[in-house]
C-alpha cells in the first residue's frame, strides 16, 4: 500500500510539472538558412508559445516581464509623425486614410488574421472595435502561398521583417542580411508560408526580445528614426 501511494504521487508530481512546463509562456527563436543563386541568407525566426500578439500605440515597456517582444509594425509618415492608415488598439480606433497600403492584421484574443485590403476590410475595423481587438494596415507579402507586388520598395536591397503565417500558426521573421522585397518574400513562400504581411524597418528597425535568462536583446539595424516611432506589435504571456 505504501509502495502504491508513492508511485502515485510521483506519478502525479511528474503529470503536474509536466502540465506547467507545457502552460509556460515564451518565445522560440531558430535561424532558418536560404540560397539565392550563390547568396546564402540567414533569417531570425521568433514563435510565441502560450503568448498573443497585440498591437499598441503606447511604448511598450521592456521592464514589464509580461511582454516578451516588441517591434514596430505600421508605417509611420512624416511630421506630425502618426500611424498611417486605420489602426485599433484594444478596441480604440484611429483613421488616417492612406492608398499605399495593401493588407491589414487583424487580432481577436489569440486569432490573428492577415488579409487584403479590400472593401470588406471595414468589417475587420468594426470586430476589432466591438472585441477590443487590434487591427493595422501594412503591404501584403504573401496571399494563399503566392507573392504579392510589392512596388514601394523598388529593387532596394535592406533589412527586412514580417509577420507570416502557416498550418494556423503566425511567426515573426526578419532577415539577417540585406535582401530586395521580391527575394525576401520568396524565402518565406519557399520556408511555407501562406499568408504574411510587411512590417516597418530601416530607421525604425529597433525592437526587442526577452531571452530565456529574462534579459533584453535589442534588435534591427538601424535605429535612426527610434525616438519617432508611434506604434508597436508586441508578444504578451498568456495569463
Amino acid at each position: 500500500m505504501f509502495y502504491t501511494n508513492i508511485v502515485f504521487f510521483t506519478y502525479f508530481i511528474i503529470t503536474l510539472f509536466t502540465c506547467l512546463q507545457a502552460q509556460e509562456s515564451k518565445l522560440k527563436i531558430d535561424t532558418l538558412y536560404h540560397q539565392i543563386d550563390t547568396m546564402n541568407y540567414s533569417f531570425a525566426r521568433y514563435i510565441p508559445e502560450n503568448a498573443q500578439y497585440h498591437f499598441q500605440r503606447v511604448k511598450p515597456d521592456s521592464n514589464n516581464t509580461d511582454l516578451l517582444m516588441s517591434v514596430v509594425a505600421a508605417f509611420t509618415s512624416k511630421a506630425p509623425e502618426h500611424i498611417v492608415g486605420a489602426s485599433v488598439s484594444n478596441g480604440k480606433k484611429r483613421i488616417y486614410p492612406t492608398d499605399a497600403e495593401t493588407a491589414y492584421c487583424l487580432i481577436v484574443g489569440e486569432e490573428v488574421k492577415i488579409e487584403a485590403l479590400d472593401s470588406n476590410h471595414k468589417s475587420a475595423i468594426e470586430r476589432a472595435v466591438k472585441e477590443k481587438g487590434d487591427y493595422f494596415q501594412q503591404m501584403h507579402l504573401i496571399e494563399n502561398s503566392e507573392a504579392k507586388a510589392c512596388e514601394i520598395f523598388k529593387n532596394r536591397a535592406t533589412f527586412r521583417r514580417a509577420l507570416a503565417q502557416k498550418e494556423w500558426e503566425t511567426h515573426l521573421i526578419e532577415s539577417l542580411d540585406r535582401m530586395t522585397i521580391e527575394d525576401f518574400t520568396n524565402t518565406l513562400i519557399f520556408f511555407g508560408y501562406q499568408q504574411a504581411i510587411y512590417l516597418d524597418m530601416g530607421s525604425w528597425s529597433e525592437g526587442w526580445y526577452r531571452n530565456s535568462e529574462n534579459q533584453i536583446v535589442r534588435i534591427g539595424n538601424n535605429w535612426k528614426s527610434s525616438h519617432l516611432q508611434t506604434n508597436w506589435l508586441v508578444i504578451r504571456k498568456n495569463k
